[in-house]
């Protein structure tokens, strides 16, 4: 390895890191405000904003099986592209059927199986990545969890 890829793979590995532990911005201060905001208003604010980041993260994570199915051969390819559109069609289930408490607990769970999901069909994934992975996937199922029990028994 050169130096020079050996700073690219570098660079690579910190932007990241930096902009996976980014992603959770929005999951951790909508969770707070829902916890903690003193008007209606602002917790509904946080619900629809919270509801909403959570199918986009979920459609996104969704979508990576469909990259590595443009770039593969073999077995897996339609098992990925299958599962590639399945968080998609269950966060929009989420978000049109669902009332707010038991939408929150279901993209808990969500993201729970996508984990488990992307652990299982991208071996390709380095153990740093995966290790970071864990770390966001366990801090965005707290959260929901904990906004799932906030919202517990709203309209």
């Amino acid at each position: 390895m050169t130096a020079t890829t050996a700073g690219h793979a570098r660079s690579w590995y910190s932007e990241r890191r930096w902009l996976g532990y980014a992603g959770l911005i929005p999951f951790i201060v909508c969770t707070a405000a829902l916890m903690f905001a003193n008007t209606a208003a602002w917790r509904e604010v946080a619900s629809d904003t919270l509801l909403n980041y959570s199918a986009v993260i979920a459609s996104f994570l969704g979508a990576v099986h469909w990259g590595f199915a443009a770039g593969a051969n073999g077995g897996s390819t339609v098992a990925r592209l299958r599962w590639g559109v399945m968080p998609a069609l269950i966060a929009w289930v989420l978000l049109a059927v669902a009332p707010v408490s038991l939408a929150f607990a279901g993209f808990a769970a969500l993201f729970g199986l996508i984990l488990i999901v992307d652990r299982y069909f991208l071996p390709v994934l380095d153990g740093a990545y995966r290790q970071m992975r864990l770390q966001l996937s366990g801090v965005v199922v707290i959260a929901l969890a904990a906004a799932a029990v906030a919202t517990y028994g709203a309209t």
